[in-house]
């Protein structure tokens, strides 16, 4: 049975795509790219000072990170591509399947950029940066069934708690040992 009205359809915009469920091995592609743009931008936004975000340098280190990430993924792929005997690697869908790591750092830069711009306070925006990236982390086990086609449960919704809770984990980890 279905939910009808606003929150059904909500509901089958969440957990489906429209274009179906992806192949396995596009899925896991899809989703470790989600995994490690969030993880490593958290990292960046964690890390801001006070200064560089009032300075521009914590917008233009998250752009920088998340471009970067994105050109060596890619890069990595086509290194991978290239040791095996396989001539039906499709580049579109290797783009498309990097893509995640490219969105991850969007909004973060565009808030910390508003706190450059004096729009927002930085502890403001530094705040809605981690938290929107918080939220993503968090989002991943619900991303991966809706990559897979399987419906949602409440255990997702602690799975994505314990997730964010692990990524934070691994964030000031990696804040600690390289800052």
């Amino acid at each position: 049975m279905s939910t009808p009205g606003p929150v059904g359809s909500l509901y089958r915009r969440v957990t489906t795509r429209k274009a179906g469920v992806l192949p396995p091995h596009r899925a896991t592609r899809r989703l470790s790219a989600y995994v490690y743009g969030n993880v490593l931008v958290m990292t960046v936004v964690v890390a801001a000072s006070p200064s560089s975000i009032a300075n521009g340098t914590a917008a233009l280190l998250v752009i920088g990170t998340t471009l970067t990430t994105f050109l060596a993924h890619i890069f990595a792929d086509a290194v991978a591509a290239g040791t095996v005997d396989d001539d039906t690697v499709d580049w579109r869908e290797e783009l498309r399947d990097s893509m995640p790591i490219a969105s991850s750092g969007v909004a973060p830069s565009l808030l910390l950029a508003l706190a450059w711009l004096d729009i927002l306070p930085g502890a403001l925006a530094q705040g809605l940066a981690g938290g929107l990236v918080t939220l993503r982390i968090a989002s991943i086990p619900v991303v991966a069934e809706r990559l897979r086609g399987r419906g949602l449960s409440f255990r997702l919704v602690l799975a994505g708690i314990a997730t964010a809770a692990l990524a934070a984990i691994v964030v000031a980890v990696k804040v600690y040992l390289t800052h």
